[in-house]
């Protein structure tokens, strides 16, 4: 590195004569090496006949190497003179110490810039450690050191990216037991009220408590709903769901929940309609979840339906499976929260003054059931007219056959 800097940073002169005098040296030691071997070499009372071959030798070398740069250009090897040695030993002194100038000046600037770059590293660690994950992390000059930053910068933000992911998640629980707390509260105060009624005798005849038996038992199937939810929910997110797999002949099975539905939808004061085609439509189904799936968009029609409202369930058959539609005329969703129906938590109605009931977390476990059954589910609405859900399975086989 320190001779790249210098090949782009020194002049032509400087350069070579900081060459010469590294040859210089060597030629120098040489003559050390004679001195020891019984030689005179004093530069004070040099006498260069004493130094014969060697001395022409080294002569030739050196004002060779020093022709070849372009220094003395006019001087004979043979004709050196203690001055010109002399001369020669300055030099040499004075290269030798311009090359160990350069190089300590280039080893300063490089040693602080890798100081430099490695406090900066030093203190982007302990921001992690602590877990300030707000700043970031720039490139530096050296290749090395740049390959250690941009590693360091890519691990700080996936760990923002978690931190960020964590945070909203703690959101959306806290989220949910304000939810649950408004949902429970409903049921639960609805269901003391009557059963006081029934104990100060207010329910004095056998119709009255039957009337209030029925609304207590009403009320207990909300709650165990949102205790439902809860629970699949959690399943879900801890990957312990559990699914008994078989072949469900899809044709008897939505005509039996299509007569569970009509009555719902009466008792809601809505109407109902089912169109299942005839024939075998089987796929590979968890019965229980799959109910659980068509219950929630039944209940979404109904809660989010117009009083007097229709809801309708259709099924038709489509590239090689089946798809179930469940349709309502209701007030529809909005295109922004339509982005947004399958998040967990989320809620339409985000005003906690609604009368409409819910977690936010059904359409959430909706979606990871029909996607562990290999199939797709999504929702088309405008506000106004009206939203229909989708839910597509694919057809599988049953005895070797395909369908």
């Amino acid at each position: 590195a320190a001779w790249r800097w210098l090949n782009g940073h020194l002049s032509a002169t400087p350069y070579r004569l900081a060459c010469a005098g590294g040859s210089v040296g060597a030629t120098l030691l040489g003559v050390g090496l004679q001195k020891a071997l019984g030689v005179e070499t004093s530069v004070s009372n040099m006498n260069l006949n004493n130094l014969g071959t060697f001395r022409d030798n080294a002569a030739n070398c050196v004002v060779g190497f020093f022709r070849l740069f372009g220094c003395f250009p006019g001087e004979e090897a043979s004709a050196f003179s203690p001055q010109g040695l002399a001369t020669l030993l300055r030099v040499a002194l004075a290269g030798g110490l311009l090359v160990a100038g350069v190089c300590i000046l280039v080893t300063h600037r490089l040693t602080g810039r890798i100081t430099a770059t490695l406090k900066t590293l030093r203190r982007a660690a302990d921001n992690l450690r602590d877990g300030e994950l707000d700043f970031q992390i720039l490139s530096c000059e050296l290749r090395e050191l740049d390959e250690l930053s941009q590693s360091l910068e890519s691990v700080r933000q996936r760990l923002k990216a978690t931190a960020v992911a964590e945070a909203g998640a703690q959101e959306e629980r806290g989220l949910l037991m304000a939810n649950l707390s408004h949902d429970l509260r409903t049921p639960i105060t609805a269901i003391k009220g009557y059963v006081e009624g029934i104990q100060d005798g207010i329910a004095n005849t056998p119709e009255k408590q039957r009337h209030y038996l029925d609304i207590i038992y009403n009320k207990s199937l909300v709650m165990e709903k949102l205790v439902r939810n809860m629970s699949d929910f959690s399943e879900y997110e801890l990957g312990r769901m559990q699914y008994h797999f078989e072949y469900v002949d899809m044709g008897p099975f939505l005509r039996d929940l299509g007569e569970e539905y009509q009555e719902d939808a009466r008792q809601n004061g809505m109407t109902f309609s089912s169109q299942i085609p005839q024939g075998r439509y089987i796929v590979t189904a968890d019965r229980g979840k799959l109910k659980r799936v068509l219950d929630n968009l039944i209940s979404n029609a109904v809660k989010y339906g117009r009083p007097g409202g229709a809801i309708a369930l259709s099924a038709e058959e489509y590239e090689k499976g089946l798809v179930i539609q469940v349709s309502d005329n209701g007030k529809g969703i909005s295109p922004q929260a339509l982005g947004h129906v399958f998040d967990s938590f989320f809620r339409a109605d985000t005003a906690r003054t609604s009368s409409v009931p819910g977690s936010g977390l059904g359409l959430a476990i909706c979606r990871s059931i029909v996607e562990s059954h290999h199939g797709k589910i999504w929702l088309t609405s405008e506000e106004g007219e009206g939203t229909r859900a989708f839910l597509y399975l694919p057809l599988q086989k049953e005895e070797g056959v395909l369908r």
